[in-house]
């Protein structure tokens, strides 16, 4: 399969990152290209059929945004329709196997022939991120004004096929929105990006390549060997292994998930500098929260926002009081689980969320009655125990998300039940394969200087355009040659890609 980390993508990128720049006196040009790129992208990535999808997909939404912009009259109802067919084939690709052995028993019980249901329907590439997307320009249509026209064909297509956004995400807007900035905390909204007379440039290029190298070292090195030689055994056969190497593999996987998900953000946002593009970032050093609610705006921040907005708000937001507002979050994140997934085990990871947001606030409010404070010091209650308490609410935070993670890593709620049996019960009677002390141990050391490599980054973010050139060539060659010659063979798939 074409992959974003094989040799025929980088030499592919390099042909067409020549031809791009060759084109820079005409933006709309540009776009063009990329929107070949990125459709041929969809292509070879997936099929026909995902690149019909999303074609058809945008012709619906084009037409609809622009029958917004003419009657005015309509615009609400217009509106809902889109909604409604963009969460309807959304609905269809992502739960269609999950409810078909129930149509067909339903059928069968109505001796009615079962047998024309498909075995099964593949999800188109990228089908989630642009229907996201969409819904956001849609609603973006409804609240303009007037005087703003919607986007053009072309300036749509790109930005639904954006080869940066298609796969994973960033789920990136149209307009500037709140909590959603690029790497250097600037807004970065699409459409002054995609829509621009001015010619483009090269944004950042030192970062770029920097944050390439960040991303091979993260997916094809780190979250490799973690997947390779701990948590994908461990999680296909668990009452083999000691209960140990059991917790050793639970830590390495929320470990495993977020070096893959964020080096694949790094990337995309990178390749986006290169064709001077900014992106929204995507985490901001989740593994070093302090509560759940902080852990939130921290990973993976441009669905977190869109689920405040769409979702969250939509219901009421923090409106009617304290009971309806924990409700609307607790649903909002029921549906934030629902969406990565259509088994229960999906269901329970984010109605667990939800519960631990639900209870922050709950003990927040409490905290705030019984020793009369605001609920911004009642929410910073644990900062008064100094490093003491920043290094306890991490610690329980860190867990909880760990432990919550193995619904998500588990393909069935069965097989994340046999995870969790096998760690309470596989303490004596299982003998060690491997030595879990040594990851958990290394594991624990990472989450010691994570803050401090978190730091590093932060700053290089900021003064990498500061260095000179021939100072950043030689380290950047030499960490690529060393991933290429210390990275396991074949080439690893993007965990996100399957959402």
């Amino acid at each position: 399969m074409f992959s974003f980390l094989s040799i025929e993508f980088a030499l592919c990128f390099i042909v067409f990152f020549c031809l791009y720049w060759a084109c820079r006196f005409s933006p709309r040009l540009q776009n063009i290209l990329l929107i070949i790129a990125s459709y041929a992208l969809i292509y070879l990535m997936a099929s026909e059929t995902a690149l019909l999808c999303i074609f058809a997909f945008s012709i619906i939404i084009f037409v609809l945004s622009n029958l917004m912009h003419k009657f005015e009259k309509y615009k609400k109802n217009l509106m809902l329709v889109g909604v409604f067919l963009t969460v309807a084939q959304l609905f269809v690709f992502k739960f269609y196997d999950f409810f078909r052995p129930y149509v067909a028993q339903s059928l069968d019980q109505l001796q009615l022939d079962s047998s024309g249901l498909a075995a099964n329907i593949l999800l188109p590439l990228g089908l989630s991120y642009y229907s996201f997307q969409a819904i956001s320009y849609l609603v973006t249509c409804y609240k303009a004004n007037t005087e703003t026209k919607p986007l053009t064909f072309d300036a749509l297509l790109l930005h639904f096929s954006f080869f940066c956004t298609i796969t994973a995400g960033p789920i990136a807007r149209v307009e500037q929105t709140k909590g959603l900035t690029d790497i250097h905390q600037q807004p970065c909204g699409m459409h002054e990006q995609i829509c621009t007379t001015q010619k483009r440039h090269i944004l950042w290029p030192s970062l770029a390549f920097l944050l390439l190298a960040l991303a091979l070292l993260k997916k094809w090195w780190l979250a490799s060997w973690l997947a390779d030689s701990w948590v994908n055994p461990v999680f296909a056969n668990p009452m083999q292994y000691h209960s140990l190497e059991i917790l050793a593999a639970i830590y390495g996987y929320t470990v495993q998930l977020f070096l893959d998900f964020s080096s694949y953000s790094e990337m995309m946002i990178a390749f986006a500098l290169l064709f001077g593009f900014r992106l929204p970032v995507n985490f901001r050093a989740p593994l070093i929260a302090h509560n759940i609610r902080e852990f939130w705006n921290r990973w993976h921040i441009s669905l977190s926002t869109w689920i405040r907005d769409y979702i969250y708000i939509p219901l009421g937001g923090s409106r009617g009081g304290f009971v309806k507002t924990q409700i609307n979050l607790l649903s909002a994140m029921v549906l934030s689980g629902i969406w990565h997934g259509s088994g229960w085990n999906f269901l329970l990871w984010g109605l667990f969320h939800g519960f631990a947001l639900v209870f922050l606030n709950t003990a927040d409010l409490l905290y705030a009655k019984v020793f009369k404070v605001t609920a911004k010091d009642a929410q910073n209650s644990l900062y008064r125990l100094g490093w003491f308490g920043k290094v306890l609410g991490t610690f329980i935070t860190i867990h909880f998300v760990c432990f919550c993670f193995v619904f998500f890593r588990a393909k069935t709620f069965d097989e994340a039940i046999n995870v969790f049996q096998a760690l309470f019960y596989n303490t004596n009677n299982v003998q060690w394969s491997t030595n879990p002390l040594y990851l958990i141990t290394l594991l624990l050391l990472s989450w010691i200087a994570y803050p401090f490599v978190s730091a590093f980054v932060l700053r290089a973010q900021f003064n990498g355009e500061q260095l000179p050139k021939y100072r950043l060539f030689v380290p950047l060659l030499l960490v690529f040659v060393l991933i290429l010659v210390c990275a396991p063979s074949g080439i690893p798939g993007f965990i996100y890609a399957n959402f």
